[in-house]
């Protein structure tokens, strides 16, 4: 769909309207979605409404990204911004898309004619998630598809646009730099606050479409020298902003820095994904920590342990993973074999089976035997 690109710097008489859109997704801002991109209001280069670098150049709507293809695939509504006839629809393009080409579009889109000679187009939608066909009428806040990631797309967002008469864009949002006035019946607060989407730390060698599709190995908290050699701390961020300094720290058991770096950011970014990997084979057994700092001010803190004397952790993945509690003051396994139930200390006494189990300290634990002797056990402790 080609349209004629006009971005108003004011709203002239012809255009002026009241209020009468709202949300067009499901969820909290902060927390389900976060606004990314708006309308670009500046001919070289880009600015948004609010005089503030939440666009790119070019751009003609409104981002409302949700967190990674993981929550994608759990359905997350798009909803009518307002009252209207569906006028057009495009359904059927793969809708996992990372690359962002240009030439793609606006993939699986909807577009809406309302009572006052404005449009709203919802694009980049999830294949077959489409739940009106041109002529429908539709209500404010229906639901009429999911977010996806089609056309030109990098990652799971509602791509959000208005026109008026289907040939002017328009801007929604008001401010210094952009419209006087609003068209949201509330406005969405412009944020421009750092926070964390969501973070961890992982054995696997990772990429950014790894972590779009949150493909994590639930990395245990104790390693061994198995033959994996990567120890990654992963984060998601937003309101990363030019010249920040991201340094993350290794910390080893006797409390030095075994490894430290640091970058400079070179732009705002405000969808962001960050990792960094240490070789962790051989190093001292013990008690670690990984730190990571913005600006000198620590933003997230994960320890784990190096037990060089485990088997190897890649025997979670055989699915002999059975799970361990702390039961007052022993470790206990549950192993059961051929029917019989049996539990085990660490040091592998074979004990009595306990009365309860208490809440808390989760533990994974592999285990192998051999002519009823254990020869081999791997621990790793979860989080509550």
């Amino acid at each position: 769909m080609k349209k004629l690109r006009l971005i108003l710097l004011f709203l002239p008489n012809l255009l002026v309207a009241q209020a009468f859109i709202e949300i067009p997704i499901e969820g909290t801002h902060g927390k389900d979605y976060s606004i990314v991109n708006y309308v670009d209001w500046k001919g070289t280069g880009f600015m948004d409404a609010h005089c503030g670098t939440k666009s790119y150049d070019g751009h003609q709507g409104t981002d409302f990204v949700i967190e990674s293809f993981k929550s994608m695939d759990s359905g997350f509504a798009i909803k009518a911004a307002a009252a209207g006839i569906v006028t057009s629809i495009k359904d059927g393009e793969f809708d996992r898309e990372t690359s962002g080409t240009v030439s793609k579009n606006l993939g699986n889109y909807i577009a809406i004619k309302h009572y006052n000679t404005y449009y709203t187009y919802y694009a980049h939608l999830k294949k077959n998630s489409l739940l009106v066909k041109p002529g429908d009428s539709v209500k404010t806040g229906q639901t009429i598809a999911q977010v996806g990631s089609s056309g030109n797309s990098t990652d799971p967002h509602l791509h959000f646009e208005l026109w008026y008469d289907s040939t002017t864009l328009v801007d929604p949002f008001s401010g210094s730099c952009g419209n006087a006035q609003s068209l949201w019946i509330n406005e969405p607060k412009y944020d421009t606050t750092f926070w964390i989407w969501d973070s961890g730390i992982s054995d696997d060698s990772l990429s950014i479409n790894k972590l779009r599709e949150r493909q994590i190995d639930s990395a245990p908290f104790t390693y061994n020298d198995s033959g994996k050699a990567f120890l990654n701390l992963w984060a998601h961020l937003s309101g990363v902003r030019k010249n920040d300094e991201l340094r993350i720290n290794w910390i080893a058991p006797n409390g030095n820095t075994w490894f430290s770096d640091s970058f400079i950011v070179a732009s705002d970014f405000w969808y962001y994904y960050y990792w960094s990997n240490i070789n962790h084979k051989n190093l001292a057994p013990g008690n670690w920590n990984v730190h990571l700092s913005r600006n000198d001010t620590r933003i997230i803190s994960q320890a784990f342990t190096i037990d060089n004397n485990l088997n190897d952790h890649s025997l979670l993945k055989t699915g002999i993973a059975k799970r361990l509690y702390r039961l007052n003051s022993d470790d206990i396994l549950w192993l059961k074999s051929q029917g019989e139930l049996f539990y085990y200390a660490l040091d592998g006494r074979l004990m009595d089976s306990p009365n309860h189990i208490a809440s808390g300290n989760l533990w994974i634990v592999s285990f192998t035997h051999r002519n009823g002797e254990r020869i081999s056990i791997l621990k790793s402790k979860m989080p509550n």
